[in-house]
């Protein structure tokens, strides 16, 4: 109690948060190289969706549905003992909403270790969203919009729990060049057999998850002390970043063929990107963010993801569903291509005298054309943030258009709808 109630009542001349208060560090020396601190945030959503065909909702088929949802609760610890050394423990909440049947459980996220030789090199092991790929494949950290794209996390819950897997990595600096190798232990989250020329992941024993993840940093370093990028940092730094990423996983997934002999199927994918922020006046507040990202996946022939995040629905009625399944689902990956932009910025400080409150408009196209789909999938967001303390204290407003899959009467998926999702977030962060 008396280490907490240190960091909490932290020492005079230290850094301050969004909120102009004290961080919740505190020093373990008088050198400020070793420290306890803590942080986390919490994500209320209220949202207003059309549900797709057949959603059930505690058991009634709905059209369409209001609802309140914690998106994520995140609390985290970090400890410092030595100069090299970090601990990270983090825990939460994720996707509570009227589908979550139970008592809410308080789950441990993140436990990882991680060791740092120089700049040059770190090492790390534990529970952890350290994997590489591309820039937002490991989660949500100042994003531009309301929330990731939905090919960030593609493969969330199938050979994943909340986009952690049990891995060690090697990361480091070297001059303008940024990396990481990952290599994981997956989950496996999934019990059907496999079917006829269509890829679904395998319930067998699963092997290793390779990922990596490069980048150049033409204009100033980004913090890699932490796995997750920033989707924007509205204006305070100049960063222009050209990354590239792989993932494998061999066997991944399986097939039948024609003679009904199951066929295993890797995984591989790759990924480049380009990030941009930029400051364009500072004293008013404005900047400038752009995001482009091109990724091919192989995960086997017609394979096809239908996700939605924290989906409202509990089941639907196969007698009128679509192929996109209950709730808000839509292809958020499969076998193919997949291209996303984003862009956004701040406006000027709508109180000059503090230099706080702003608008921070921003939209999004995510393309995919994919084996499985004979349509080519196109979801597009649109929405507006009022950043209150920075990013630390942010309302945001969003409305994203989905499409709807249907089996043509060749057997082709067709675009046979679309439908709308709109969201008011709130998120306040501590540290």
């Amino acid at each position: 109690m008396a280490l907490l109630t240190g960091a909490v009542n932290t020492i005079n001349a230290q850094k301050k948060n969004d909120f102009g208060n004290p961080t919740l560090t505190h020093y373990l020396n008088e050198e400020k190289t070793r420290s306890i601190s803590f942080s986390g945030y919490a994500e209320l959503w209220a949202r207003y969706a059309e549900l797709n065909p057949g959603s059930l909702v505690n058991g009634e088929q709905v059209n369409s549905i209001s609802d309140l949802s914690l998106r994520r609760v995140r609390v985290k610890m970090a400890y410092q003992p030595t100069e090299k050394f970090t601990f990270i423990l983090q825990g939460g909440l994720t996707n509570v909403n009227v589908a979550s049947k139970t008592t809410p459980a308080f789950e441990l996220l993140d436990a990882y270790a991680e060791y740092k030789f120089n700049n040059f090199i770190a090492a790390g092991a534990g529970r952890s969203t350290w994997r590489g790929l591309s820039r937002f494949t490991t989660g949500p950290l100042n994003t531009l919009l309301y929330d990731l794209p939905s090919y960030a996390t593609g493969n969330a819950g199938i050979s994943d729990e909340t986009v952690r897997e049990l891995s060690v990595y090697a990361k480091g600096q070297i001059g303008k060049l940024d990396y990481r190798l990952v290599i994981a232990d997956p989950y496996t989250n999934v019990s059907s057999d496999p079917k006829y020329n269509t890829a679904t992941f395998s319930k067998t024993h699963p092997n290793k998850d390779y990922s990596g993840y490069f980048k150049y940093e033409f204009f100033e370093s980004e913090n890699n002390s932490s796995p997750f990028h920033s989707g924007t940092y509205n204006g305070k730094k100049k960063v222009l970043a050209l990354g590239a990423g792989f993932e494998y996983m061999h066997n991944a997934l399986w097939h039948l063929d024609q003679a009904k002999t199951t066929i295993n199927d890797d995984e591989k994918s790759f990924a480049v990107d380009l990030f941009y922020d930029t400051p364009i006046n500072k004293d008013r507040g404005t900047s400038f963010s752009a995001y482009a990202m091109a990724m091919n996946n192989n995960y086997g022939p017609n394979y096809v993801r239908y996700s939605g995040v924290s989906n409202p629905a509990s089941g639907v009625n196969t007698a009128v569903s679509s192929l996109n399944g209950p709730g808000n689902n839509s292809p958020v990956i499969g076998t193919g291509n997949t291209y996303y932009v984003q862009i956004g910025g701040t406006l000027p400080y709508l109180n000059k005298d503090k230099n706080n409150l702003q608008l921070q408009p921003a939209a999004s196209v995510m393309l995919s054309d994919l084996d499985g789909l004979h349509d080519k999938a196109l979801t597009y967001d649109a929405g507006v943030s009022l950043l209150m303390n920075g990013m630390s204290s942010r309302l945001t407003v969003d409305a994203q258009n989905r499409p709807i899959y249907a089996l043509n009467n060749v057997g082709q998926a067709d675009v046979s709808d679309r439908k709308w999702q709109f969201v008011l977030k709130y998120r306040i962060d501590f540290n």
